[in-house]
């Protein structure tokens, strides 16, 4: 694997431009836009520990993104055949990938099913935050709450001290002590259309959504979420990791 190095606003690759290789953000932010550089509308930001580009490692249709350094960024590279080597040679960060390139399909393969069940909707403006209501939820997230700026948001445990290093991808990431509430790979939301989707991501003891339900042994494993106040606890009922998440429309 290389180690490349972009100034701030170095476009990484042009949507149009031949895949070969996806990126290791080891240090700074990258943009993804649709469109090319010139004229694009950007879909979210990446940072440290994120990979992107990773569809180039099962396919070779060109790249339908851009990728830009917001700020100076650090990546490492890894074409379609240092990916194949690393099953074998270095599980680990193979598994970095591995876990991008499953979510990413996950999240594809429920939008597909949605756009088959249901007519385009017609999509507004709208702000998610998350807001703390509990002290160990707040352990890890801004007084004021958290104003999401991507999707799929990820939130899971972080690993325990006797546990492995995480190399799970997560976008907050929870303090959690045995006995577990929190799986490692809990939950995500997800702006689908007009509408933004809490998903269970196949916790152990599933989460509560404004007192149903969802994921653990339920055969539900997702919820839309209201517009106004959500209430969502994370593992169960009486788990101390109770959210306010918020829908505003404007």
């Amino acid at each position: 694997m290389d180690l490349l190095e972009f100034p701030a606003g170095a476009v990484i690759f042009n949507a149009g431009d031949p895949s070969a290789s996806a990126y290791l953000i080891r240090s700074g932010t990258v943009e993804l836009l649709r469109g090319n550089s010139a004229s694009a509308v950007r879909l979210t930001y990446l940072g440290h520990g994120e990979v992107f580009g990773e569809m180039s490692l099962i396919e070779e249709r060109p790249h339908a993104l851009t990728a830009r350094a917001v700020s100076a960024v650090q990546l490492s590279s890894l074409t379609r055949g240092e990916f194949e080597l690393l099953l074998t040679a270095d599980p680990a960060t193979f598994r970095i990938y591995l876990a991008t390139l499953f979510e990413r399909l996950r999240t594809l393969s429920a939008q597909v099913e949605a756009a088959k069940a249901a007519p385009a909707p017609t999509v507004s403006d709208l702000s998610v935050t998350i807001h703390p209501l509990t002290r160990r939820a707040a352990a890890t997230l801004p007084r004021d709450g958290l104003l999401l700026t991507k999707y799929p948001f990820r939130m899971g445990r972080a690993a325990a001290d006797d546990e492995a290093i995480p190399l799970d991808i997560n976008d907050l990431w929870l303090i959690d002590h045995k006995p577990f509430h929190i799986s490692r790979n809990h939950a995500l939301l997800q702006r689908e259309g007009d509408s933004v989707i809490v998903k269970d991501r196949g916790s152990s003891l599933g989460m509560y959504v404004n007192e149903i339900q969802i994921g653990g042994n339920t055969a539900n494993h997702q919820m839309t979420l209201e517009d106004g106040d959500n209430i969502v606890t994370l593992g169960g009922r009486m788990s101390p990791y109770q959210f306010r998440i918020h829908i505003a429309r404007g």
